[in-house]
């Protein structure tokens, strides 16, 4: 399905069966509770956050601290909602758009003796080393966007003197980001978002 702006930071296109922590690049949008513009206001197709709005900024700035392994490129804050990218390094991230957001290019690991490189006259191709013995937990977006609505709900709550509010709605959307050019043409919606506003399905003045 081909990215389009009107609809998809408005309505979730989850796959059913995907795995959102073995790799891949994600357009998300979460939004405010029952759309109450508390993170600033658009003047002159410039976003001016308020105190809470920087909150939330910080928040989602300080994400790198808590998800090292994640990378997180192009984002904004709108008066009552946030756009933002989400990189996850593994074997389901298209290596072009690694490539373009700086993440690692990870490939699945092939033992001694799999693979088709591999057969008489041939050397194993050159892959990830075995991951270590043990279990491990994958990050998936869902972890991610779950940590940054809880974490800035609260600072955003403290801030306003507010207890037991809720400050996002319950679900956030996302769009799954197939190439590089798609990434542009996203990072370019997402930078360019407040000169949108006037015609945004969000804006409350509509």
């Amino acid at each position: 399905m081909a990215y389009d702006p009107e609809t998809h930071h408005r309505r979730s296109i989850r796959l059913p069966g995907h795995d959102y922590s073995a790799g891949g690049a994600y357009f998300v949008t979460t939004c405010v509770h029952r759309g109450a513009c508390l993170f600033g206001k658009v003047v002159e197709h410039e976003m001016q956050p308020s105190a809470a709005g920087r909150k939330v900024e910080e928040t989602w700035l300080n994400l790198p601290m808590r998800f090292r392994q994640a990378v997180f490129d192009a984002f904004q804050v709108m008066p009552n909602h946030l756009h933002g990218v989400i990189v996850i390094p593994g074997p389901g991230l298209e290596p072009s758009l690694a490539t373009r957001t700086g993440a690692p290019i990870i490939q699945p690991y092939v033992g001694p003796g799999q693979g088709p490189d591999v057969g008489p006259g041939l050397a194993p191709a050159c892959h990830k080393a075995a991951p270590r013995s043990g279990p491990t937990r994958r990050v998936g977006l869902g972890d991610i966007m779950g940590a940054f609505k809880s974490l800035s709900a609260i600072a955003v709550n403290r801030l306003l003197g507010r207890k037991g509010k809720p400050l996002w709605q319950e679900d956030y959307f996302e769009h799954i980001i197939r190439d590089a050019e798609e990434l542009e043409t996203i990072r370019d919606y997402i930078l360019h978002n407040p000169a949108r506003w006037p015609e945004d399905p969000e804006n409350p003045d509509l």
